[in-house]
């Protein structure tokens, strides 16, 4: 999408929503809960209002997002350019000023030498490349491409929605260079839903909708269980910050389940669920995700495709439900959730009454999803001039890392402010140039 967090913009300036550095580093500190670097975090922090300036200096088109999730700040910045459009005038500066791009090359490992690192070696066809460097940087955008690097670090398999030429080899790289993973791993969440397991191709169309409308629930924050038809979480935390506790939340299951009955599917259909569940004004993304709604015209089309691809089930009573997904504790989950919604009280996970709607009228339905992300944040372990190191917390000469290739950075679960993963990459860009030129003493 495009959307970098950052603080102390000439945009902000602009448009009177000045935020300081202290401001967005003491937020997501706190929120990492001492996980990250945190003398890291803050220098890459102070870094992203020059980074976004300079991109928009270039002729790179940006615009402030408003405060969408009720962090109390406008960090995001939407680039509103795509693909080569958006590279193309950094591109240009770079090469105008001596840089110069190797197109169509597998870099694999670091050149060493008495162990230090002078350069990268890679592929091109049959064609061995190498190039030596005083300092050489890895920085390839994660492993969202790895299915195997998926089941190694999150245990399941997720639904990409990103680019999946990051297959991880950046990491692999480091490791073979004698760099060890720090402990954060985390996901860019879907925050306009789920998927299904069916799920082919793009899931959403031009206008940003889902192509199946049903995908939505996920973030409407109703009665959500595991594969044992067990409640796992409190669900107004996943409508709330569906991107970040949202993402983790169906990472750590793997595969979960929406279940509904005909008043909750009906009322969403007809009303909206901000509107359904009583407009409350504490749940700040509620309007929001009213976008993501069923809506009259496509809701029985969606539901009969949902149903014919084996994610979805329409039935008449609960029990229907449990056999069809082996959903073993369902009914008792149902009987429980629903003396809850009676008295407007959550004595499992102390969920917001606003989201407490029974399962009580027939015909009920459920909605198998499973993970889809954006990215992947985590990686090597680095201190903070970005200098990946070794098991013994020592650096490896020569070498730099950075973006989502570092795991010292980032949080898990993801930050609770939205455009964190990009903001903290091209943040870390500019302090990984910084210090390249410390290193080369320049």
């Amino acid at each position: 999408m495009g959307k970098a967090a950052a603080c102390e913009t000439k945009l902000q300036k602009q448009e009177d929503a000045w935020l300081s550095l202290d401001t967005l580093f003491g937020h997501m500190y706190a929120f990492s809960n001492t996980m990250v670097n945190g003398k890291l975090l803050k220098k890459v922090l102070a870094r992203t209002g020059k980074a976004i300036d300079d991109m928009m200096d270039l002729g790179v088109a940006m615009s402030l997002w408003p405060d969408v999730y009720g962090n109390g700040f406008r960090a995001r910045h939407l680039i509103e350019s795509h693909g080569e459009e958006r590279i193309a005038p950094i591109v240009n500066d770079i090469e105008a000023n001596g840089g110069q791009f190797i197109y169509s090359t597998r870099v694999t490992e670091a050149v060493m030498e008495e162990g230090r690192v002078v350069g990268l070696k890679g592929t091109c066809g049959s064609d061995i490349v190498e190039v030596r460097a005083k300092a050489s940087l890895v920085c390839t955008g994660g492993f969202l491409g790895s299915k195997k690097m998926q089941k190694q670090y999150f245990n399941t398999e997720l639904f990409p929605l990103g680019n999946t030429i990051s297959d991880g080899s950046g990491i692999e790289l480091l490791h073979k260079a004698g760099c060890v993973d720090d402990r954060p791993f985390a996901v860019l969440g879907n925050e306009f839903g789920a998927v299904a397991a069916a799920t082919q191709g793009w899931p959403f169309t031009e206008a940003w909708t889902n192509k199946n409308e049903h995908y939505g629930y996920w973030i409407f924050g109703g009665l959500y269980t595991d594969s044992n038809g067990e409640r796992f979480i409190d669900e107004s935390q996943v409508a709330r910050f569906p991107l970040a506790i949202g993402g983790e939340a169906l990472v750590r299951q793997g595969k979960a389940y929406c279940i509904m009955d005909s008043e909750y599917y009906e009322g969403i259909k007809e009303q909206g669920i901000f509107g359904f569940l009583g407009n409350p004004s504490h749940w700040s993304a509620g309007k929001e995700a009213d976008y993501y709604k069923t809506t009259p015209e496509n809701a029985e089309e969606h539901l009969r495709k949902a149903i014919e691809e084996g994610w979805a089930v329409k039935a008449d009573s609960i029990q229907e439900i449990a056999q069809a997904f082996g959903l073993s504790r369902l009914e008792e989950t149902v009987n429980t959730y629903n003396g809850y919604c009676a008295s407007k009280k959550d004595e499992d996970f102390y969920k917001s009454p606003d989201f407490l709607k029974p399962v009580a009228t027939a015909p009920f339905y459920a909605f198998e999803y499973v993970p889809s992300a954006w990215g992947t944040n985590g990686g090597v372990k680095t201190d903070a001039s970005l200098r990946p190191l070794d098991e013994n917390n020592v650096p490896i000469q020569g070498l730099f890392a950075a973006g989502v290739d570092i795991g010292s950075m980032y949080t898990m679960p993801y930050y609770d402010n939205p455009g964190s993963s990009v903001g903290l990459a091209i943040g870390s860009g500019v302090v990984a140039a910084d210090e390249i030129l410390k290193y080369l003493g320049e």
